[in-house]
């Protein structure tokens, strides 16, 4: 019989959550170190001082993760960590920089709570860390014993974040849901990937009733319970769906596309994950025959502008010039979690619906 232990961590969100902190934490130690992006550091470090010093925390130091979630910087942090006793690693901003408090964290024996200044990306929640080269390619997936002991989701500085964020998690977030329902199809599913099926539903039903305006109160600055709610499923369920499903049943033809475009220099320098992941999703339900939710989803994209072209991408319609996208998201590993063979043929021939359905 297969025991497992599920480990979730505990959130919250508010405006001004981050004054909070300090008595949520207080419990693990005295000696905080954080660590973050600079300008998440600069967001939040006024805040945090403020919470941190009513409960009598010691800040141990504001330091920079190093700009790429690598063992390098992750090294560094875990000496510092160790070196100077701290007690428990604050990671503030992106995506890379929660990974790498995270990765730290781990590495030091400590806990870590993490404060995401954007919605773009589930990494505040997961017990995962992706690792990069110093030049900034994807080198490994670190999976880690434990998540984040607490999530803290400030409304206020989120809000504040450039929009093009929220409107990428949404794309990434959306995905989440579609790729589920297809990599578990036809499976007996035992207790945990079950539940994270039937919780996969948050990943698509609250941001098509909240996403627009959730986007137009980000455009204004506003933090509207709205934007709280699309906040919520692009990083808590999200990341709750992904830590219950297992590695066999995430990811599918989505992110085997976004892998597969990353070969082109005009994704890297101009698009976001989740926007080509978004993509992909409409790929996957051409594939998959779902007409009605393809028109559901594609009049969706159309009110909040995610990608429905490749125009949208800025990529030409060319076959010869996208056969190494093909070939290499055919090959993905996420694309062999598909109950079915997808062909090079297969994708680009949902392309090509998509262009004729773009209207």
């Amino acid at each position: 019989m297969i025991r497992a232990t599920v480990k979730f961590p505990s959130y919250t969100i508010q405006e001004d959550a981050l004054l909070t902190v300090g008595g949520v934490i207080k419990s693990y130690g005295q000696r905080v170190l954080i660590v973050g992006g600079k300008i998440a550091l600069e967001k939040a470090q006024e805040k945090l001082r403020k919470s941190l010093d009513e409960n009598k925390l010691e800040i141990v130091d504001f330091m920079w993760y190093g700009g790429e979630c690598t063992y390098s910087n992750i090294d560094k942090i875990v000496e510092k960590a160790k070196n100077e006793s701290v007690d428990i690693i604050v990671g503030v901003g992106g995506g890379k920089a929660l990974d790498t408090s995270k990765a730290a964290a781990e590495g030091a024996g400590i806990p870590s709570v993490t404060i995401p200044t954007t919605a773009a990306t589930c990494a505040a929640t997961t017990p995962l860390s992706i690792i990069y080269t110093e030049k900034g390619d994807f080198e490994a997936l670190l999976h880690l014993s434990s998540p984040p002991v607490h999530i803290f989701m400030d409304s206020i500085i989120i809000a504040d974040a450039p929009t093009k964020y929220l409107w990428a998690g949404i794309g990434d977030t959306i995905a989440k849901y579609y790729e589920v329902r297809l990599t578990t199809r036809g499976k007996k599913l035992s207790h945990s990937p079950a539940m994270a099926k039937e919780l996969s539903v948050m990943c698509l039903e609250p941001l098509l009733e909240y996403g627009r305006k959730a986007l137009e109160d980000s455009d204004n600055k506003i933090a509207s319970y709205e934007l709280e709610q699309v906040i919520l499923n692009n990083i808590i369920s999200t990341g709750i769906v992904s830590m219950l499903v297992g590695d066999e049943n995430n990811g599918a033809i989505a992110h085997g596309t976004f892998y597969g475009f990353t070969l082109l220099e005009e994704i890297e320098k101009h698009h976001l994950h989740g926007e080509v992941v978004a993509y992909g999703v409409l790929l996957l339900l051409a594939i998959d025959k779902q007409e009605e939710e393809l028109e559901r989803l594609i009049a969706f994209y159309k009110e909040i502008k995610l990608p429905i072209s490749l125009k949208d991408l800025g990529v030409k319609n060319d076959r010869a010039y996208l056969d190494g996208v093909l070939e290499k998201a055919i090959n993905a590993p996420d694309m062999k979690k598909v109950p079915y063979i997808v062909t090079k043929d297969m994708l680009f021939e949902a392309m090509q619906k998509l262009e004729a359905l773009k209207g």
